[in-house]
């Protein structure tokens, strides 16, 4: 009796062993499982394009975007996948002090080889900023580029960034697809150098046509000859001679350089920004 005790008391144990092991085994892969997904990197693309291997990256750095918002953004920044990759990023602290030298420095790294827009939000220098890369360049050059932001910086002003990036990438989802946008700023720009232009002609139409017209030096020359007869051939004319030279005519013109401004850009993107 003893005996089957003990035997059955040995079994017991060896039992609870074995279920020990399984249980610890099954906690830590558990566990290294929810460490492998916390360490997920916020640029870690949330969307890859199976046809053209285009992805998607939202790297809120700055936390300006809800759970709810990124996927809404989400949703918006799909279709460029068709062309190209698309990013939209935030930061608190620009390392560059330039938002324009950060966003390239950000699609050169992520966007390696490859196409893409990358929508950038500069919380450190209050600005908002677009770059593009590669292909896309054709559609969407650098004024399409600040028009773009020019049409959402005040949605970044009154703290709304969700609609901001999502308006973002609506207009440059139009674009890539053949569409127009509205470009306000640059239709002003335009009007605005026309009347300038306009008024530099008309002055130099009046200046133009008030200036007295001057004498040719043929009738100059003409003007001041006289027929001289000389009755003694041999007489001496002392301290008698009376010279005129004619002043040379000359024109004074004022000249003026014109300088083209704008932001500079590397060879391989283009962009535009605003502040906020």
């Amino acid at each position: 009796m003893h005996k089957k005790i003990s035997f059955l008391s040995c079994l017991l144990a060896l039992l609870l062993c074995f279920t020990g092991t399984d249980a610890v085994s099954v906690s830590a892969a558990e566990t290294a499982e929810t460490e492998d997904v916390s360490t997920v990197a916020d640029d870690t693309p949330l969307y890859v394009n199976s046809e053209t291997g285009s992805v998607v990256i939202i790297d809120d750095g700055a936390g300006l975007l809800t759970e709810a918002e990124k996927n809404r953004l989400l949703e918006m920044m799909k279709p460029v996948t068709e062309y190209g990759s698309a990013a939209f990023a935030s930061i608190d602290n620009n390392i560059y002090y330039d938002t324009e030298i950060y966003a390239e420095s950000y699609t050169d790294e992520h966007f390696i080889g490859k196409s893409g827009v990358l929508f950038l939000i500069d919380m450190d220098r209050r600005e908002i900023y677009l770059d593009v890369k590669g292909e896309l360049r054709r559609q969407i050059t650098s004024s399409y580029a600040d028009s773009i932001t020019d049409n959402i910086y005040t949605y970044a002003s009154r703290g709304d960034y969700c609609e901001c990036a999502c308006r973002a990438f609506e207009q440059v989802s139009k674009l890539l697809q053949g569409g127009r946008i509205a470009q306000p700023m640059k239709y002003i720009s335009n009007l605005l150098l026309a009347v300038i232009l306009a008024m530099l002609i008309n002055y130099c139409l009046v200046m133009a046509l008030s200036r007295k017209q001057k004498a040719a030096t043929g009738e100059l020359m003409s003007g001041i000859y006289h027929k001289v007869d000389v009755k003694n051939p041999k007489a001496a004319f002392r301290n008698q001679t009376k010279r005129y030279v004619p002043r040379s005519s000359g024109s004074s013109g004022s000249s003026g350089s014109h300088s083209s401004g704008g932001s500079s850009h590397s060879s391989h993107s283009s962009g535009g920004g605003h502040r906020f």
